[in-house]
């Protein structure tokens, strides 16, 4: 099978120096080129190491676009006839102005793309522009970049899938911590259905510990290809596999899924309302419990048995198979009656003919047809829900909807959660909302991250299932990273959202 090869540059970078920096990364590049890479990736701001704290620190290791290291690099490109991306601190001569910017350049030497970080360190460098270009065309498809934590937020690699990107190549300084970056790029790259390199560091920077950071590869499917760290500088090669010459993607088949008529509310600037409660008018917030039962109705007669022990106000049931479903919701309206909770549960195939169904205590039920209906918003006595399927939670746009519009928690009744499709689920937990996730085999609560940190989850495999209590009020409480380009990700499909018609420069390798 044809193979593509790409060298991942795990570097010892040291902080503030950048000669020997520069001198290591130069003779890793000639080394990576001479054993056949055709692109070579390098890490985050390579040359000059990562924690600065204001512009003045960092100002006497910025470059411009044809600084020296640049310009060193595009002779190994032309050289060997392959593409090298480098990640360095920028200084544009006009302005004065910094970034943390990753350069692209070609077979021929030529500088392709500089791509500047829109989640830019708030110290000292200017955010780089939601609208700007960070896709390259090549000889085995397109390829978008992006830098470190710019794919912690799912909307900016979605709107560079939308753009056309088969690949995502990342350059990272993403230490290992609370929050490993593995688990989010395997994400991304199997949400968006694009293949996935991230070149990560190692060594100490000025203010973290790099040795456990790891470079990685996905396939568009988030399959792993290679997961790896090491002590000291390493060249990390990937081989990508190729089908007549051209990176192998699931991407169309995946954004064809997208409504995005169902997204508008993701452009609304919620810097105003610093309290949902009061700007949407929910109901008073106070901490719930939740629990999700995987053996379904089979549990309810347990559940009611033990009315007396249980407080909770919301229980949430897999996807369940029957052939009277309508007597079915009644038993389990029944049941919420008598328990005093909510029950959210699903009937029927997914993508066919899915239903899901909320029974409120009061005897009335909520439900759609994900397969027809709007997103649907239920006001609990002290938490606004909504009926979700995990397939819709694919998209990262529908998470942020409904968060936009004060949803607190999305319940996601399922037949069968696997690994991946958990960590795509609890990742949603980062656009500001609870996951309550239920399959016939695992359940899980997941409440949204603190910072650039992992989300807090309660997960559970056994019958009894998971429960957890919701602090309401923190969910309140929320902010949303709206550096994105609204017009792309709510353009109809049948106006190009699922590929870039923009004609692009192809380099000859």
């Amino acid at each position: 099978m044809e193979r593509l090869n790409i060298a991942l540059i795990h570097l010892d970078v040291r902080h503030a120096d950048p000669e020997r920096n520069r001198a290591e990364l130069l003779r890793l590049n000639r080394d990576a080129a001479s054993c056949g890479a055709q692109i070579i990736v390098n890490t985050e701001m390579a040359v000059s190491g990562y924690s600065f704290r204001s512009p003045e620190e960092v100002l006497p290791f910025a470059e411009t676009k044809q600084g020296t290291t640049l310009q060193a690099l595009a002779r190994i490109a032309r050289d060997a006839g392959c593409y090298i991306v480098l990640g360095y601190a920028e200084i544009e001569p006009e302005t004065g102005i910094l970034y943390n910017s990753a350069a692209v350049l070609g077979p021929d030497g030529e500088l392709l793309l500089n791509y500047r970080k829109v989640t830019a360190e708030a110290r000292w460098a200017c955010p780089g522009s939601p609208l700007q270009d960070n896709i390259i065309e090549t000889p085995w498809g397109s390829v978008a970049l992006l830098i470190c934590s710019d794919t912690y937020y799912a909307l900016l690699p979605r709107m560079s899938a939308l753009r056309g990107a088969d690949l995502f190549i990342v350059t990272a300084n993403w230490p290992g911590g609370s929050l490993d970056p593995r688990e989010i790029w395997q994400v991304r790259a199997f949400e968006n259905g694009s293949s996935l390199v991230a070149c990560n560091r190692t060594g100490n920077d000025r203010s973290m510990e790099c040795f456990e950071a790891f470079s990685c590869a996905y396939d568009s499917a988030g399959n792993v290809l290679i997961e790896t760290s090491s002590p000291c500088s390493a060249i990390c090669h990937v081989e990508l596999p190729l089908v007549g010459g051209r990176l192998v993607t699931l991407r169309e088949r995946h954004l064809s899924a997208r409504i995005p008529s169902r997204y508008r509310p993701i452009y609304l600037d919620m810097r105003y309302a610093a309290d949902m409660t009061l700007y949407h008018g929910l109901p008073a917030p106070e901490a719930l419990a939740v629990r999700c039962l995987p053996g379904g109705s089979a549990d309810m007669q347990r559940l009611l048995s033990e009315r007396e022990k249980t407080e909770d106000a919301l229980v949430v049931l897999p996807l369940l198979h029957t052939e009277d479903a309508e007597g079915l919701v009644h038993m389990i309206s029944v049941s919420s009656q008598m328990l005093g909770s909510a029950i959210c549960f699903g009937i029927g195939e997914p993508r066919e003919t899915l239903r899901l169904v909320c029974c409120l205590p009061d005897g009335t039920q909520r439900e759609r047809h994900p397969g027809h209906d709007d997103f649907m918003l239920v006001d609990l006595d002290h938490a606004r829900i909504a009926l979700v399927s995990k397939e819709e939670l694919l998209h990262p746009e529908a998470a942020t909807a409904l968060a936009k519009q004060g949803c607190d928690i999305a319940v996601v009744p399922a037949l069968h959660l696997d690994r991946l499709e958990r960590a795509v689920l609890g990742s949603r937990s980062i656009e500001q909302l609870a996951i309550a996730a239920c399959g016939a085999n695992v359940s899980f609560v997941c409440m949204p991250p603190v910072e650039h940190y992992r989300w807090e989850e309660k997960y559970e495999e056994a019958p009894e299932g998971a429960v957890f209590v919701v602090d309401i009020e923190k969910l309140r409480k929320k902010h949303f990273f709206d550096r994105v380009d609204y017009r792309l990700l709510l353009q109809q499909p049948e106006a190009g959202a699922c590929c870039s018609d923009t004609p692009k420069t192809v380099a000859k390798s």
